[in-house]
């Protein structure tokens, strides 16, 4: 056991989508999740998620994880630029284990792709959607053009085909974007970005692709992943 490292997640309580995360991880890394409530992907639900990061982060930490990732990226930044950050500080000051959010992965995904200018794509409530792209332009970032599919719960998102994201992503890309960012979780996206980037000739961040990313270098694994799109490799 000693060589092996783990990443702990916390995870909606109404998620189904652990699989993403599993498909991306390499032998050797293993996942460890908790889960925190948010029964509807609703702004009031979202909102207080954070709320809970403490008590479910102090169960990871018994499990003795190597980083804790807060998976929700709009839990993560419901409160604008700034929040995710303080999520990581009171997970760390509570465990004493190094910790990110899903908000921050995305956002480091982007800079070290060097994308600045991009296409937004997520399946959340039309609020919940326009304040992701405040927070993105808030850090910096130049949002071209964005949509929603505004899907009312966390199995609609799950279920909706990857095929479908594949081609919103094409229909929306914009000629000036540097990159694609199709936002969420909840979604299953992982196996299709590969081949969207050949077809956009641009990276493409997902939500879960830049956690597992995140979590891997903030933990010291630096060994390229095939399959999953730049930012892996």
């Amino acid at each position: 056991m000693s060589g092996i490292r783990r990443i702990g997640v916390l995870y909606p309580s109404s998620g189904v989508s652990e699989l993403e995360i599993q498909k991306i991880l390499p032998e050797g890394v293993t996942l460890h999740v908790t889960r925190i409530p948010m029964g509807m992907p609703t702004y009031e639900a979202e909102l207080h998620m954070a709320d809970y990061a403490e008590e479910a982060s102090r169960l990871l930490a018994d499990a003795k994880v190597d980083i804790i990732a807060f998976s929700s990226t709009v839990g993560s930044l419901i409160k604008g630029k700034g929040f995710d950050q303080e999520i990581i500080n009171r997970i760390e000051k509570s465990t004493g284990t190094i910790a990110t959010t899903a908000a921050t992965a995305v956002v480091a995904g982007l800079r070290a792709l060097k994308v600045k200018k991009l296409v937004l794509l997520s399946p959340y409530a039309k609020t919940l959607h326009l304040g992701e792209k405040a927070f993105l332009e808030a850090e910096g970032f130049v949002v071209l053009k964005d949509r929603t599919l505004e899907l009312s719960d966390c199995f609609e998102q799950y279920g909706t085909d990857p095929t479908l994201w594949y081609k919103i992503a094409r229909e929306l890309d914009h000629p000036d974007s540097e990159g694609c960012l199709v936002s969420c979780g909840g979604i299953r996206v992982v196996n299709m970005i590969n081949q969207l980037e050949t077809d956009l000739g641009k990276p493409v961040v997902t939500t879960n692709q830049a956690l597992v990313w995140h979590c891997l270098r903030k933990i010291g694994f630096s060994d390229p992943l095939r399959g999953f799109g730049r930012l892996l490799e």
